[in-house]
């Protein structure tokens, strides 16, 4: 594979996880302003929101670390 196939490659990952993220804050902002269920659930204290919210950025941007070092390191 090319330099320029995998930064080309690499760019529509990036893109892709961002249509993904923009999609899914609309989606939550469209249901929260539409008043979704009549219960409120409180996110502000949960444990697991927290933990989820932390560990998916380092996930996504150590995914995207390692082929990247792998390239530039690479004699």
């Amino acid at each position: 594979m090319t330099e320029f196939g995998f930064r080309w490659g690499l760019m529509v990952v990036c893109l892709m996880i961002f249509g993904v993220s923009f999609a899914a804050l609309l989606w939550a902002s469209w249901k929260h302003h539409r008043g979704g269920s009549p219960e409120r659930v409180n996110f502000h204290s949960s444990l697991a929101v927290e933990i989820a919210w932390t560990v998916t950025p380092c996930v996504i941007v150590l995914l995207l670390v390692w082929p990247t070092a792998r390239i530039f390191w690479t004699p």
